[in-house]
């Protein structure tokens, strides 16, 4: 109330002094005086904001892990919090397109097929989180079996979008081809709520293995995105988590030649308008880009994830890294 009431004082001693002014037109003293005074304060307010108003900025960068093995290419039996949409995905392998040595693992072919799938989960990920609205607080809860995420929906109105929309984006992308989001609508109705300027598109390189995700607002613009980062053969210390060997030596050659990994790269960041910085619909929006840096994070950030994984094995050994 305190900033209404300032604005409504100011704009009546503007408006008063204008009132004069108009009155006392024929005057050289008076219109000469309110056009010297007009422009200075202008030019103050234009100096004062040019220096104190910054852009304001956040990012959150973090690796995505996934550990696969031959001969079908299927994730590991370990426990993640997008675990079983990751095997869902896979599944829709075609057993022709697998790669012709069912002994050998091929990290290359590994390291493409999950950069699909990742492609693909980020997008549904967001979009079921948002199906009912845009303007969520997202909390984190530690529960007796981990950390566990939950959503309050608000209810703002906003922009309706339809996963398929964006998904065509990824002509590419190899689950897609295959149908695996034709059940989308069953699941949560396909559909998701954003901010009413929403601008949605979508960068592909596929020789550099990088997908960017642009959500941009006339408020503030979100970037996601994902690289493949590295992959390499054999699964390190899950040979012990999930034990594979009991140990503290990994696994023997030939049986690592079974396994591979692959790394990527996420990277969130959100960039308010710094020409609105104070708008009151400001703190929406950027509640909106924190929720979606909160969910990728805590869904696919494989540092909270191997936190999580030594910690169980610590209280149950291999049975606390599995899946159920």
């Amino acid at each position: 109330m305190t900033k209404i009431a300032l604005i409504i004082f100011s704009a009546a001693l503007i408006i008063g002094v204008i009132i004069y002014s108009w009155f006392n037109r024929d005057s050289d003293r008076v219109i000469l005086t309110l056009v010297t005074a007009m422009t200075i304060g202008a030019l103050g307010f234009i100096t004062k904001e040019s220096i104190s108003n910054k852009v304001e900025k956040v990012s959150k960068e973090f690796p995505v892990v996934v550990f696969f093995g031959t001969p079908d290419y299927r994730p590991l039996n370990i426990q993640l919090p997008y675990g079983h949409e990751l095997s869902m995905c896979l599944q829709e392998i075609k057993k022709d397109d697998l790669p012709e040595d069912s002994e050998n693992v091929d990290i290359g072919y590994g390291s493409e097929k999950y950069f699909d799938a990742l492609q693909y989960l980020i997008v549904k990920e967001i979009f079921k989180r948002f199906s009912q609205s845009w303007n969520v607080i997202a909390k984190q809860t530690q529960m007796p079996g981990g950390k566990s995420l939950s959503w309050q929906s608000l209810g703002d109105l906003g922009k309706e979008i339809h996963i398929n929309e964006v998904l065509r984006r990824f002509p590419d992308n190899y689950f897609l081809t295959q149908g695996v989001h034709e059940n989308i609508p069953a699941v949560f109705g396909g559909k998701a709520i954003f901010p009413p300027t929403i601008k949605i598109s979508i960068e592909n390189s596929k020789n550099l293995k990088q997908t960017i995700i642009n959500l941009d607002t006339d408020y503030i613009k979100v970037t996601i995105s994902l690289a493949a980062s590295g992959s390499s053969i054999g699964i390190g210390e899950y040979s012990r988590l999930l034990g594979l060997t009991t140990s503290r030596q990994h696994i023997n050659l030939a049986d690592q030649q079974k396994y591979g990994n692959a790394v990527y790269n996420l990277e969130i960041k959100a960039e308010q308008n710094m020409w609105l910085n104070g708008h009151p619909d400001m703190k929406t929006h950027r509640n909106w880009a924190n929720s979606i840096i909160e969910l990728l994070d805590n869904t696919f950030n494989y540092e909270l994830i191997r936190e999580e994984h030594l910690r169980q094995f610590q209280l149950y050994g291999p049975e606390g890294v599995r899946a159920i």
